[in-house]
């Protein structure tokens, strides 16, 4: 396989989602979640320039992304990768105070019990 460095697209790509997630979102919103400035992110945009090692990292992991796929890895790969109603979910988790996330693993386990009580599989 040749490499292809296609961050550009990726971070395009992550753009979209976040977008479709959040439909106020603003670039500067968006900059400011992956620790950059708006001028920074518009850059990558249009494919002009990238971050250091320490920025794809903090994408990477902010975005929920491995760092081969943002650089441009195109395998597939296994059932273990979050789908995107997964990815939203751990990005909310992150986001709320530890008391919230006691509160929101509660819930889970609710359902999660009262799924398998009903006999229900994922």
């Amino acid at each position: 396989m040749v490499w292809k460095n296609k961050f550009h697209e990726r971070i395009n790509e992550l753009w979209e989602r976040a977008k479709e997630q959040d439909r106020k979102l603003t670039q500067t919103e968006y900059a400011r979640r992956l620790g950059v400035t708006r001028n920074a992110f518009m850059g990558w945009l249009r494919g002009v320039g990238q971050p250091d090692t320490d920025g794809l990292v903090r994408i990477a992991s902010t975005e929920n992304v491995s760092l081969s796929w943002l650089l441009g890895d195109e395998r597939h790969f296994d059932k273990n990768e979050l789908h995107q109603d997964e990815q939203v979910m751990l990005q909310i988790y992150r986001s709320i105070s530890s008391e919230r996330k006691e509160d929101l693993m509660a819930l889970a386990k609710h359902f999660q019990m009262r799924d398998r009580d009903n006999g229900c599989s994922t």
